[in-house]
């Protein structure tokens, strides 16, 4: 069930159900929904407390912005939370005077602190190359038990190659499907954000990884077919499960940089050609490629 539904379901503000409906109508991530959602559900909450009564956005004035940021920076909120709750009601105000509600926002030209810039952290290529091995040593320990789907980790080999050579959300993964993929031309269409999509490079260690995850667990996907599936089934990915795999796969792979889905995904795109060096750098490199590249990496199945 999508977002706006739950929140019809609750009893939530009419105002913010229509806006949320309007976000899945455009295809918008149900993440983003779920965060909207909590941020202008949190902003009612604290008007109520200023003032009893349902929330009247339409009569809202920039001094009761004002207030909300003030409110936010006495409880300690992080900048990076403000910037977010901020973002939903600038959206819902946006909404909000297409919809003809009103002719002005009352949060424009709202000063905000801003975001601290940092330095991206990013995978060197030994240490992506000591992430790749991960899957192949866990398969290495597990060889023995009978329950052993040697397919998962075929997949999450892949997988790690695919983001790591394309730059992609893991949203953006999961949405991969075969006809995306032009081998000749070594190019992936990519459906991003807001149903936006683009090409984008990718190397051959990840089409190797991708081909042999599809040759060792006999999927043969039709054009319309996801590149990756949940286990043995036909159903794709879902970001959850990728979350979970990246997980599994960096707790296993040794001393290195931050370890929980989030923050790999986002060292793998650092370090990535989508910006740039992997695949040039990792197309030639021997027994880098845990995907098939190298026979010695998978010696079970070889």
């Amino acid at each position: 069930m999508r977002e706006s539904e739950d929140a019809a379901a609750e009893g939530e503000d009419p105002a913010v159900v229509k806006f949320l409906r309007h976000l899945a109508a455009r295809g918008g991530s149900p993440y983003t929904e779920r965060n909207y959602r909590q941020a202008l559900r949190e902003f009612a909450n604290w008007r109520k407390s200023q003032q009893t009564g349902a929330v009247d956005w339409t009569a809202l004035q920039r001094d009761d912005f004002r207030n909300y940021l003030r409110f936010l920076g006495r409880n300690q909120t992080s900048r990076a939370s403000i910037q977010l709750r901020f973002a939903a009601l600038r959206s819902h105000y946006k909404f909000l005077i297409r919809e003809g509600v009103l002719e002005t926002s009352p949060i424009r030209h709202l000063s905000l602190p801003k975001l601290v810039k940092r330095v991206p952290i990013f995978l060197t290529v030994k240490q992506f190359e000591d992430l790749a091995r991960a899957p192949s040593e866990e398969l290495k320990r597990a060889a023995n038990d009978e329950r052993t789907d040697a397919g998962i980790y075929f997949r999450d080999a892949a997988i790690l190659e695919v983001i790591y050579s394309c730059g992609l959300r893991i949203s953006e993964l999961c949405q991969l499907r075969a006809e995306d993929i032009d081998w000749p031309q070594q190019l992936v269409r990519v459906r991003g954000k807001g149903k936006k999509e683009r090409l984008t490079p990718i190397g051959q260690p990840a089409l190797d990884g991708v081909e042999t995850y599809w040759k060792q667990t006999g999927y043969r996907p039709a054009m319309g077919m996801p590149v990756f599936v949940a286990r043995k089934e036909t159903c794709a990915l879902k970001p959850p499960n990728s979350a979970i795999a990246l997980e599994e796969v960096s707790s296993i792979r040794g001393p290195g940089p931050k370890s929980d889905a989030a923050q790999v995904k986002a060292q793998l795109c650092h370090a990535s050609p989508g910006g740039g060096s992997g695949p040039t750098q990792r197309a030639g490199a021997a027994g880098a490629c845990p995907s098939g590249h190298n026979p010695g990496l998978y010696p079970h199945y070889h």
